[in-house]
């Protein structure tokens, strides 16, 4: 199949994103490429279709183990063999993958960097399979000038002298030209085959509040979004568990992430999070990354990140299935503060950048312009700046003379011989009695002048004043205000100083305004989708996405074929889940007396113009699967071994995996009286690997047993759990 055909037939869709079909051809011609698109842009086609059309395995590289699973899940759900190996897996289950990827039975394969890190490993892996893709994600973790730098990223610079014909393809959401440099020469990339996508995610709105009406604001806004998923990020750990806890009591379905919990309870709090049993994650900048949840809902940021990297790859967790979210930032400049900390407690050789991008990133905050404007001219991406979908487009403002307060200001800041931050000077200004306002200090003229002001009125005053140049702060631990050439112009009364206030809020059009949704539907779609994503073990967004179920409700397709003309069906789940789903559609408007909208004259245009040919859906068996299919016909496991021209010792492996799904029987593998003895010695020894649990039983115990035993340990656990 072509690469058109295939993003149709495996994901349903009509037509490349961006740069995917560039970023494609270049890999089957067997180029390197750095590919930087925004998150939920569709990078992951970039190296799934070519590995459809390659011969052997493509390798996957990603330092998440979460989104391996996520990954994998997904695939398979539209029929393309694919495995991830990580230390998630029990020894059999990683045994039993990497003979399926030598026997050529698995296209993708996810690995973390550290499976491959030593000279020889990766080919020792794949055995005489061709490896014909190695793409690399989220490779900004390769650079020391990226925001999330991992050491163990830096042995896949190996990677192109050991398969020096194999082309490879680096991969992030983003990353500025100093890091794209660094990504290009760690990795050893050859030519320069780059495709830089738009950074604009027009589906997310953005918006920045002061701090201190974080705690009035939360409750209000998840009230109006309690059925959607959300995640907040805190800095600190025990920020997370308290808002947590606050959020819990206030009756809202929320749960804490930070590095500092107990491996097991972070997988399960972010399965819980991707299988919908938990709504709100509040978490540090550990969670997230790895998260290939679609259907996140909102971002809120309640402190500011370090950089403007970092910012955007958090908000871009937001509304991947590309319907309206939000990206929210409550700000202090309390928080430039804390971070300037802790740069100055981290690596001093690259202190002068992480200093500048942390006052990029309270410029972001700061400066009264376009917020999507900002972001985009960060990346060397130009933008009108009128997107209507941030708090600054949303507002109506109005220029005033505000050369008496800024002067007030800066008379302030040269009396106190710069030697203060802003929270000092304000004080100063408003006469406060503070303790930190010395005698000395209370006797200087301009003490109390700004008295008539409040304390948010001078934040926005001074915000503007470091936004226009007329001062600027000092790094460090304790920042300081100082003059600038442009302020003393204004206090010499040279020049004037103009500021904006804001005069009037339009209201946002949200997407249940914009379309007529028949929400008692949808519910029904999402109760479906739920029943399904539990039954396959999947989170519901795998099933189908919120988009899918958006057009659903818009156009009721009756038939199957309908499905044809529906985003995100392709022909693996029309046949596995399309008549679920349109019998539900069906039921509910037969009952309403609703007609299909399919063809109706509204909707043509609107609707593909015409449904492609159908082709008989093949789904290539796994090896496992295929003597599972044998047994069930009635095969003997020894006929089954004669049939297919392997031990049966092999047979009875596949037919293991098989076991916690409850398709085999452990009964039907392994003697009854032998299943207690073989459960014991791996109560006792923990699960070694077979040869060692052999070593113990004796010789009247089979690998093929143990093996079976291990896989019912497995369902066992999980029924308990």
């Amino acid at each position: 199949m072509t690469p058109q055909e295939i993003l149709k037939h495996y994901f349903g869709y009509d037509n490349f994103r961006l740069y995917q079909e560039e970023v494609i051809v270049t890999a089957l011609k067997g180029h390197d490429s750095l590919v930087i698109m925004p998150t939920g842009g569709g990078k992951s086609i970039c190296y799934q279709i070519p590995a459809m059309i390659f011969d052997g395995v493509t390798v996957v590289v990603s330092p998440l183990i979460a989104l391996m699973k996520d990954q994998v899940d997904s695939l398979k759900a539209n029929g393309v063999p694919a495995e991830f190996l990580n230390s998630s897996l029990s020894y059999v289950a990683q045994k039993s993958i990497i003979q399926r990827v030598r026997s050529g039975e698995v296209k993708i394969l996810y690995v973390a960097p550290e499976r491959i890190s030593e000279e020889g490993s990766l080919a020792a892996l794949t055995g005489d399979i061709k490896v014909s893709l190695i793409a690399i994600d989220e490779a900004h973790c390769i650079s020391h000038w990226g925001h999330d730098f991992r050491p163990d990223y830096l042995v896949l610079g190996n990677l192109k002298s050991q398969f020096p014909n194999v082309p490879v393809m680096a991969l992030t959401a983003s990353a500025d030209q100093i890091t794209r440099d660094d990504i290009a020469k760690q990795l050893n990339l050859s030519g320069d085959n780059r495709f830089i996508s738009s950074f604009n995610r027009p589906n997310i709105s953005y918006y920045i509040y002061r701090k201190d009406i974080f705690d009035d604001f939360i409750p209000v806004y998840l009230e109006k979004n309690k059925d959607s998923s959300g995640i907040i990020y805190c800095l600190s750990r025990k920020s997370t568990e308290e808002l947590a806890d606050r959020l819990n009591a206030a009756g809202y379905n929320a749960a804490c992430y930070h590095a500092g919990l107990e491996r097991d309870m972070r997988s399960k709090v972010q399965e819980d999070f991707i299988h919908d049993r938990v709504r709100i994650i509040v978490a540090t900048i550990a969670f997230g990354m790895g998260i290939d949840k679609s259907d996140v809902r909102f971002v809120i940021h309640a402190d500011l990140p370090k950089n403007i990297e970092s910012y955007y790859q958090e908000t871009g967790r937001a509304g991947r299935d590309g319907m309206p979210s939000d990206a929210i930032l409550f700000y202090s400049r309390s928080d430039v503060t804390r971070l300037s900390y802790f740069i100055s407690n981290e690596n001093k050789d690259h202190a002068e950048i992480m200093y500048r991008k942390l006052d990029q990133m309270a410029a972001y905050a700061e400066s009264p312009k376009c917020r999507r404007q900002m972001i985009l001219n960060y990346f060397n991406e130009e933008h009108h700046g009128k997107c209507n979908s941030c708090d600054f487009c949303l507002t109506n403002y109005e220029d005033y003379d505000g050369t008496i307060q800024a002067q007030m200001a800066l008379s302030a800041i040269v009396r106190l011989k710069e030697r203060f931050g802003m929270k000092t000077v304000i004080d100063f200004l408003r006469g406060s009695n503070a303790q930190k306002i010395t005698s000395q200090m209370r006797e200087i003229r301009t003490y109390g002048i700004g008295k008539g002001y409040s304390e948010e009125e001078w934040k926005d005053v001074i915000g503007q004043m470091l936004n226009n140049k007329m001062i600027e702060v000092s790094n460090g631990q304790y920042p300081t205000l100082s003059v600038t050439d442009l302020g003393w112009s204004v206090l010499k009364n040279e020049t004037k100083a103009n500021f904006l206030k804001p005069v009037e809020t339009k209201t946002k059009i949200t997407i249940s305004q914009e379309t007529h949704i028949d929400q008692l539907l949808l519910a029904e779609l999402k109760k479906l989708r739920k029943a399904i994503a539990d039954r396959e073990h999947v989170p519901p967004y795998i099933v189908l996405s919120d988009v899918t179920l958006m057009e659903l409700v818009t156009y009721l397709p009756f038939e199957n074929e309908d499905l044809n003309y529906i985003t995100g069906f392709g022909d693996y789940k029309i046949a596995r889940y399309g008549s679920d789903f349109i019998g539900c559609i069906k039921q509910y408007c037969l009952a309403k007396g609703i007609a299909s909208r399919m063809f109706s004259n509204k909707n043509k245009s609107s609707l593909r113009k015409k449904a492609r040919k159908k082709q008989p859906l093949q789904i290539k068996l796994t090896s496992p699967q295929v003597s599972l299919n044998m047994y069930n016909a009635g095969m003997k496991i020894g006929d089954i071994a004669k049939e297919r021209g392997i031990n049966e010792d092999t047979i009875k492996g596949h037919l293991a995996t098989f076991i916690p799904s409850g398709e085999i029987k452990i009964n039907e593998l392994v003697a009854i009286d032998k299943i207690e003895p073989i459960m014991e010695a791996i109560r006792i020894n923990g699960i070694l690997s077979p040869g060692r649990l052999k070593e113990e039983l004796g010789n009247d115990y089979t690998y093929s047993e143990i093996n079976a035993v291990i896989e019912y340990r497995s369902l066992e656990y999980k029924e308990v759990h």
